[in-house]
């Protein structure tokens, strides 16, 4: 998925979602959620040489906060923190003659960190709700390329940055009247541009590729306010307008 795909899927998600109506009004809430968990990634793409023809499973962190400005809709900032990583069975030859894969990780990213905005819509479920939306924003990834673990044979460049987009959907569980158990799947799909050259590519040029994420987390969301509570608990609204006398 190229990212004008990525950014109309997210459009036609929010409109979906959007069009929905929650049962009961959400607006003024405000939540925090941390949570953590796995992920995997897709090869890198454009001109990084070095794939991984294994999925690896990588660690997932976020913090989230997030406004209800609408009954049916949320926005708020995310701070994301996550691997990237893949694992080769082949090998491949440098230019400096070494042999590097064999079973071992490409490390694309030692931690991909990234902010974004982040746009949801909700609908509300017997005790909490579910939620769907798009997030973008940038990020970058640091880390010392010269020192490698026994199951790595290569790191990225140090310094690599650029755009974030990506969609997410989760489910949140009242536990109480201020805490609610959160679970998220989502998507991240990072641009990433070094000032360092492509390995393996000839004429010399900086290395710049896309990868995706695909992360799953489990968080607790502390309510600030109101308070979750069971839609049979909510009473039911009553109509703004005035009622007009009756002609005889």
């Amino acid at each position: 998925m190229n990212r004008t795909q990525l950014v109309l899927f997210s459009l036609g998600l929010l409109a979906v979602v959007f069009s929905s109506t929650t049962t009961r009004a959400q607006r003024g809430a405000i939540e925090l959620c941390p949570g953590a968990g796995v992920s995997v990634n897709s090869n890198p793409g454009s001109n990084m040489y070095y794939k991984g023809d294994k999925i690896t499973f990588n660690y997932s962190a976020l913090l989230s906060g997030m406004f209800n400005f609408h009954r049916s809709m949320s926005a708020g900032i995310e701070l994301r923190a996550l691997q990237l990583t893949r694992s080769h069975d082949g090998v491949y030859t440098t230019y400096m003659g070494n042999i590097i894969g064999a079973g071992k990780k490409f490390v694309y990213a030692k931690a991909a960190l990234s902010a974004c905005a982040v746009f949801n819509g909700k609908y509300n479920t017997y005790k909490g709700y579910v939620y769907g939306g798009g997030a973008a924003g940038y990020g970058f990834s640091n880390h010392d390329s010269r020192s490698l673990k026994s199951n790595e044979s290569y790191r990225t460049p140090a310094g690599g940055s650029g755009l974030v987009l990506g969609l997410q959907a989760g489910y949140t569980h009242g536990l109480s009247s201020v805490l609610g158990l959160n679970i998220e799947g989502a998507l991240r799909n990072y641009t990433l541009a070094y000032d360092a050259g492509a390995p393996e590519i000839r004429p010399y040029t900086n290395l710049k590729y896309n990868i995706t994420a695909y992360t799953l987390t489990v968080g607790l969301k502390v309510r600030i306010m109101p308070k979750y509570k069971a839609q049979n608990a909510i009473p039911a609204q009553r109509g703004k307008g005035r009622s007009r006398p009756s002609r005889r």
